[in-house]
């Protein structure tokens, strides 16, 4: 009887061993063809930061995903767009890509609005513009770009904008603070593709809106997000003034009427008002009466946020 008990065993045992091997065979070739899987489909995810939560939303052939979240992070686990908590931030980037079958997805990510300075800079009349933006910041006076931080401790990106005048956009970092989120990515083991300014990402979507406008409108975008809510002034295409409202309600609709009554002081060319908003905003009825105009969500869908959509724009003009 012994003898036919240990038989069985070892038989079964056998048989648990082959579908071991076979399997192991599977993950291996698996393994291998995962990586050139990614390459020939590729599918990427638009990551976009705050210092309270993140966003995702994966972009494959060309358009949004169905694939996408939102996760609320603890106070303080990023602090002025620098991540202070890497490692539990790692671990959830990593969670969140295990999660939605995202490993091989190459990433793509918009900073923290906080973590970027963003300056147009007019150059010198007479002179033209470098084929490389880059040159041509390295050679303006550091006065003229009115950073927090010294340039040489910058990471910068800078992009020509259209019109008469040669002008350049220019988007800082402190080297610090990038450094520190591609160390994140980097432990949660991500394929970073790129690291984009949240508000280049914006002016990229809005773009095609504000080319149609007259040169003499004033645009106002309305970007909130949980306590935070960015006001941008546009006019003939260009971006013009940034406050950052930590307000609510009716202190939140006063400051931004006093903000755009304070811009049309400095350019008396400005007339009328466009008030656009990129997210849920709901001082919306109250600022419609406070400033006469209605206030217009912007953001196309089916990506969740202007921020995502021209993220997108970036990976398509590439």
């Amino acid at each position: 009887m012994d003898v036919a008990v240990w038989t069985g065993f070892d038989t079964l045992c056998a048989n648990d061993l082959r579908a071991l091997a076979f399997s192991g065979v599977i993950e291996d070739l698996q393994d291998r063809i995962r990586p050139l899987k990614a390459r020939l489909f590729p599918r990427e995810l638009l990551l976009e930061l705050h210092d309270s939560g993140l966003r995702g939303q994966v972009f494959a052939d060309g358009r949004p995903g169905t694939v996408r979240f939102e996760v609320p992070l603890p106070v303080f686990t990023c602090h002025n767009g620098m991540p202070l908590e890497k490692e539990p931030l790692a671990d959830l980037v990593g969670d969140l890509l295990v999660r939605d079958s995202l490993l091989e997805a190459f990433v793509m990510v918009a900073l923290p609005p906080s973590a970027v300075q963003w300056r147009v800079v007019e150059w010198p009349p007479g002179t033209p513009l470098p084929d490389d933006p880059l040159d041509g910041v390295r050679q303006l006076p550091v006065s003229s770009l009115r950073l927090p931080f010294p340039l040489a401790d910058a990471v910068i990106d800078a992009q020509p904008l259209e019109g008469a005048d040669p002008l350049l956009l220019v988007a800082a970092s402190p080297r610090t603070l990038v450094d520190a989120w591609i160390q994140v990515f980097t432990q949660a083991g991500v394929q970073l593709e790129r690291l984009a300014p949240a508000q280049s990402c914006e002016f990229l979507a809005l773009r095609p809106l504000l080319r149609q406008m007259a040169s003499t409108e004033l645009v106002a975008l309305l970007s909130p997000y949980d306590e935070v809510t960015r006001l941008t002034l546009f006019r003939n295409g260009l971006p013009r003034f940034e406050r950052s409202l930590e307000l609510r309600g009716e202190a939140l609709v006063a400051e931004i009427n006093r903000c755009i009554g304070f811009y049309r002081r400095s350019d008396p060319v400005a007339r009328g008002l466009r008030l656009l908003h990129s997210g849920t905003l709901p001082e919306a009825k109250a600022l419609t009466a406070a400033l006469g105009v209605a206030a217009e969500p912007t953001h196309e869908e089916p990506f969740d946020s202007l921020i995502l959509q021209g993220l997108a724009s970036l990976e398509v003009e590439r």
